[in-house]
C-alpha cells in the first residue's frame, strides 16, 4: 500500500504542490523575483512530499481503497501540511546554520536567514488563505485553522523545551522526557497533525482522534530516533555529523552518558557544547561499544508496537489502516534492522 500508494500520487502531488507556490509567490512575491525563484526552487527539492501524503490517508480514512480522486476531492488543503514544514524547516535551517537540504542550498542560504525569515513568515498568510478559500462550512474552516494554531504552538514549544536542555547534563535526562520533547517538536507536525488535518477536512472526524494522535505520535517519535541513529552512527545512512559535534541532547546522546565510566573523559565532552571532530569520532564510537545504539532502538521498538497495538483498535477504513502499518514497517522496522536484529 505505501509504495503503491506514493508511486501514483507523488507526480501529481509534486506537480499540485509547484503549481501553487508558483501562483503564491506570484501575486504576493511579484516584485521580488528572486526571493520567488528561491523559494519556489527550495520547495520543489522535497519531492517524497510524505505530508500531504499522509493528509490523504487521512480524508480518505474510512474508505477501502485510496483512489486517486481523494487528490481532486480534497483540493488545496492537501497542501497546508507541506506549507506547515516548509514554515518550521525554514526556521530550523536559520537556527541551525544548514547549508544544503534535498541536495540544494537551503532558503537561508540562497537569499540570507533575514529574507529566508521574511519568507516563511508569509507562509503563515498563505496558509490561511487556502483555508479560508476552501470549499467547505466555517465550522469545518474553524477547526482547521485551530489545528494550524495547535500543532505551530505545539512544535514551537518543543523547540524552546529542547534549547533548555543545552546546559544539562545528558546523564540527568530521562528517556521519557525526550521521547515527550520529540513528539511535541516533530512528530506531531510530521505525523499526527497531516492525518488530523485530512480527517477534518471531510467535516467528520474518526472516532476516538486522541488515540489515533497517540498512535501517529508514537510512530513520528520512533521516526525521529531511526533518524538520530541513521544520523549519528560512524557510518549511518544519513549522516549528520553537526549532531554529535554540537552534542544536542538525543535519545541516543543521552543513552550512552548514562552508560560510560564516571572516570570516562568522554562524560566531561557530552556535558559540555561542542565537541572536537575527534572527540565527535569517539563519540560515534561508543555510541556503539558502549550499547548506547542497541537501547536507543529498544525505545523506538517498544514506541512501534505501542503504535501498532494502538493501531488495531481504531476505527479506519482498511486502506487507511494498511497505509499506517506499511508505515510502521519501513519507517521503523525495517529501519532498525541495523541495530535490532530481526526486526
Amino acid at each position: 500500500m505505501l509504495t503503491d500508494l506514493r508511486t501514483r500520487l507523488r507526480p501529481r502531488l509534486a506537480d499540485g504542490y509547484q503549481a501553487l507556490t508558483k501562483e503564491w509567490t506570484g501575486e504576493h512575491l511579484a516584485d521580488l523575483p528572486a526571493i520567488a525563484a528561491a523559494y519556489q526552487h527550495y520547495a520543489a527539492g522535497d519531492r517524497n512530499l510524505n505530508r500531504p501524503l499522509l493528509a490523504l490517508v487521512g480524508y480518505g480514512a474510512h474508505h477501502d481503497r485510496l483512489e486517486p480522486d481523494l487528490y481532486h476531492d480534497c483540493g488545496p488543503l492537501v497542501f497546508v501540511p507541506q506549507l506547515v514544514r516548509d514554515f518550521l524547516a525554514i526556521h530550523d535551517d536559520i537556527v541551525d546554520g544548514d547549508l544544503v537540504k534535498f541536495d540544494r542550498p537551503t532558503l537561508p542560504a540562497s537569499i540570507g536567514p533575514e529574507a529566508a525569515l521574511f519568507t516563511a513568515d508569509l507562509l503563515l498568510g498563505v496558509i490561511g488563505d487556502l483555508i479560508d478559500q476552501a470549499d467547505t462550512c466555517a465550522r469545518t474552516k474553524a477547526r482547521l485553522h485551530r489545528l494550524v494554531a495547535t500543532v505551530l504552538r505545539r512544535t514551537q514549544q518543543g523547540q524552546l523545551a529542547e534549547l533548555a536542555l543545552t546546559d544539562r547534563d545528558p546523564a540527568t535526562i530521562p528517556a521519557d522526557a525526550l521521547v515527550r520533547l520529540y513528539a511535541d517538536k516533530a512528530a506531531a507536525y510530521c505525523y499526527s497533525f497531516p492525518f488530523e488535518f485530512g480527517v477534518a477536512a471531510t467535516g467528520h472526524g474518526c472516532g476516538d482522534a486522541a488515540a489515533v494522535r497517540r498512535a501517529l505520535e508514537d510512530i513520528g517519535t520512533a521516526s525521529q530516533i531511526v533518524d538520530d541513529l541513521a544520523g549519528n552512527l560512524p557510518g549511518g545512512p544519513k549522516a549528520t555529523p553537526d549532531e554529535v559535534l554540537r552534542l544536542r541532547r538525543t535519545v541516543l546522546l543521552t543513552q550512552l552518558a548514562v552508560r560510560l565510566d564516571p572516570a570516562d573523559p568522554l562524560g566531561t565532552v557530552l556535558r559540555g557544547h561542542r565537541a572536537t571532530p575527534e572527540q565527535a569520532a569517539a563519540i560515534g564510537e561508543a555510541f556503539t561499544t558502549a550499547g548506547a545504539a542497541s537501547a536507543t532502538a529498544a525505545i523506538a521498538v517498544q514506541l512501534a508496537r505501542a503504535a501498532e497495538a494502538q493501531l488495531s483498535t481504531l476505527p479506519l477504513g482498511k486502506a487507511a489502516l494498511e497505509y499506517l502499518y506499511d508505515l510502521v514497517r519501513a519507517r521503523i522496522s525495517d529501519a532498525l534492522a541495523p541495530w535490532v536484529p530481526g526486526q
